[in-house]
């Protein structure tokens, strides 16, 4: 199935669908949500009711991706209790492209961030880090970050590529609860620096990569 709009959109319209027929429906769950035969692989949700139990994965087409669902449609092959739906984005209706940013750009904002941490600007600095954060995965992840991420798809994906381990998805998870109020306008939010030091090192381990 093609759907029009970014794929947060198109995640949201299907939720709201599946919760008005009845289903609960969990977004990037964890085991023991996620059954044990998808392994790593972390769909976008998962909803359970009306006797069923369906694993929902929002894509985009590309070769890539094509490859990648393959390997996860098999999966489900000989599993009777759970079904894969995946919704594909259509090409012509995905919002703003962003573009992959160079090294040198990503290195040089990193360098600006450590700047703005030296002079006790923590929040401007963790914002920056943040879109560091998605420059960085857009440049690392052929074809998966066009467009504008959400914080908790971009540490699902780098998790499942093996670019975050598990431990530091997990902190990524806990800041981007803080990046989240912060950005919407929750200024009294507290950036504290082993909060920033955390990103920083986490930024620096994924850039480290390329070197």
């Amino acid at each position: 199935m093609t759907e029009s709009g970014s794929e947060e959109q198109v995640l949201q319209r299907e939720i709201a669908r599946l919760e008005s027929e009845g289903y609960d429906v969990f977004v990037h769950p964890r085991a023991p949500l996620v059954p044990d035969f998808l392994g790593d692989f972390v769909p976008d949700a998962v909803a359970t009711g009306n006797g069923k139990k369906i694993v929902l994965e929002v894509a985009r087409p590309s070769t890539r991706q094509s490859e990648r669902l393959k390997d996860v449609a098999a999966r489900f092959a000989q599993q009777r209790e759970w079904e894969l739906k995946v919704l594909f984005v259509a090409p012509t209706s995905l919002g703003t492209t962003l573009p992959v940013q160079s090294r040198q750009a990503i290195e040089g904002a990193l360098s600006e961030i450590e700047r703005l941490r030296d002079i006790d600007a923590l929040r401007a600095a963790f914002l920056l880090a943040w879109a560091t954060f998605e420059a960085e995965g857009r440049a690392s992840v052929e074809g998966r970050f066009d467009r504008p991420q959400t914080p908790s798809r971009l540490v699902e994906v780098l998790g499942q590529e093996g670019l975050l381990t598990p431990t530091d998805a997990d902190q990524m998870r806990l800041l981007s609860e803080k990046r989240n109020r912060l950005i919407h306008g929750d200024l009294g939010t507290d950036i504290g620096a082993e909060d920033l030091e955390r990103l920083i090192g986490i930024l620096r381990q994924l850039s480290a990569r390329h070197a």
